[in-house]
């Protein structure tokens, strides 16, 4: 009898398969809240340096990899989902060719090229099934006195309607799962892997997604 598949691997190939489904209609879609994005952007490109090397994990189908790829010098950009990765490597063009590697891989999962001057995750944690495992992976690959940047959704500062109605998606297998959790639950995730806090701020108006500056301490 062959060994059962571990949970997490269960669970991670289930996400894959959602958003292998979703990845077209993902790629479609228009961004919700054009003025949050661009202030995001300007924030990220504000700590960001010309000769700064980054991974992206969680990338999707790379438009935001390849907007911080015009201000550093490389960018690795990956993703759990085959088909996600397949569209942002279709979406490349000759300078974004030359400045990004797109790799499909698990948000937790070592990829060369490490330690990174600074590392993204973006409308991620709240998807993956253990954020102290995905952090402990982002600490080994960021260099030392380098940058952790997130910005994830916490639905457990929100209304509970919120949150009955995110389960129901869930259920309903219209949104993938979703881990529940509060911003001073991220933070101290943040804290026990290493990382000390700099920057927290909301860009959107519902104030549900707090973008956080994270630094591993220099040696």
């Amino acid at each position: 009898m062959q060994d059962p598949v571990p949970r997490s691997k269960e669970n991670n190939m289930s996400a894959q398969a959602f958003w292998d489904r979703q990845a077209i209609k993902y790629a479609k879609k228009p961004i919700a809240d054009l003025t949050a994005y661009e202030e995001k952007l300007q924030r990220i490109r504000s700590v960001l340096r010309p000769t700064d090397r980054i991974l992206e994990i969680g990338c999707g189908t790379g438009g935001t990899a390849r907007k911080i790829a015009t201000g550093v010098a490389h960018v690795t950009a990956t993703d759990l989902s085959a088909e996600m990765i397949r569209i942002a490597r279709s979406s490349s063009d000759e300078f974004t060719a030359k400045k990004i590697e797109i790799l499909q891989a698990e948000a937790s999962q070592e990829v060369s090229g490490y330690p990174f001057d600074a590392i993204c995750a973006f409308s991620l944690l709240h998807l993956v099934d253990d954020i102290p495992n995905v952090l402990d992976a982002v600490y080994r690959q960021v260099k030392p006195g380098g940058l952790f940047l997130s910005k994830t959704v916490c639905l457990k500062d929100n209304s509970r309607w919120i949150q009955v109605i995110v389960r129901m998606l869930v259920s309903l297998r219209i949104a993938p799962k979703v881990v529940c959790i509060s911003r001073a639950e991220l933070t101290r995730h943040l804290i026990s892997a290493g990382f000390e806090i700099d920057q927290t701020v909301y860009f959107d108006k519902k104030r549900m997604s707090p973008f956080i500056i994270a630094r591993r301490p220099a040696d």
